[in-house]
């Protein structure tokens, strides 16, 4: 099954220890329970030319350090293709600014959560994950439905009416890569005491393995409806 991976951001411009590149992090993820997926990346981010909604079997949008409100050049394309996506019943997956920017297509308000930053491990519902992020998503889409929260994440999952998914964390985080993003951004972005906050989560148990099941799940159980791409 042949799945595009369309990036919203890079980090190879950040002083990152070697976790791979945003596309290569999904890839590890998600390969040991999607065996059969064929990976493609696109640089949304630096202007590239968005596929046909039927050239691949499947599309996962990432997250970014970006919001929705930024308005950058490639915005408004990715949000009409997000669109299109629906039409065509392509199956689609959203993870972090990805949730909120296929939220936002589908009529949703995105912004800057008065509970300020979500950071570390995460619980919501029966599922932990790494998050990082101060936007959210402030309303479900018309025919959407919020499947899991969190006390600081009210909307952390939204179940479309439609082959679409998103969640507000970050399930391709390792606690390698969330700690080196903790010394990223402590002294510049994030006051230290959430850093430290967040630091006391990272040896707490993840189920992002389950996550990746349920995500390959999703993928297969909707694959007829795209076995119409192009080959």
């Amino acid at each position: 099954m042949r799945i595009c991976i369309l990036e919203t951001d890079t980090y190879e411009d950040l002083p990152l220890d070697d976790h791979g590149s945003i596309s290569e992090m999904f890839r590890s993820w998600l390969s040991p329970s999607f065996p059969e997926a064929e990976w493609t990346s696109i640089p949304v981010y630096s202007g590239a030319e968005l596929p046909a909604t039927n050239e691949f079997q499947g599309y996962l949008i990432t997250g970014s350090r970006y919001g929705v409100y930024d308005d950058l050049p490639w915005m408004p394309p990715l949000v009409e293709f997000i669109r299109q996506l629906k039409t065509a019943a392509t199956p689609v997956v959203g993870i972090c600014f990805g949730h909120q920017i296929m939220a936002y297509a589908h009529g949703a308000r995105v912004k800057k959560s008065e509970l300020g930053w979500v950071l570390g491990a995460e619980t919501y519902g029966d599922h932990t994950a790494f998050a990082m992020h101060q936007d959210q998503v402030l309303e479900v889409p018309s025919g959407a439905a919020n499947v899991i929260s969190s006390p600081r994440c009210k909307i952390a999952r939204i179940d479309y009416d439609f082959p679409a998914i998103s969640v507000q964390y970050h399930p391709e985080f390792s606690s390698a890569f969330m700690e080196s993003l903790l010394d990223l951004y402590e002294t510049d972005e994030i006051h230290p005491t959430l850093v430290e906050d967040a630091r006391a989560t990272l040896g707490n148990q993840t189920h992002v393995e389950h996550i990746a099941d349920e995500f390959a799940r999703f993928f297969r159980s909707h694959q007829s409806n795209s076995d119409n791409s192009v080959a």
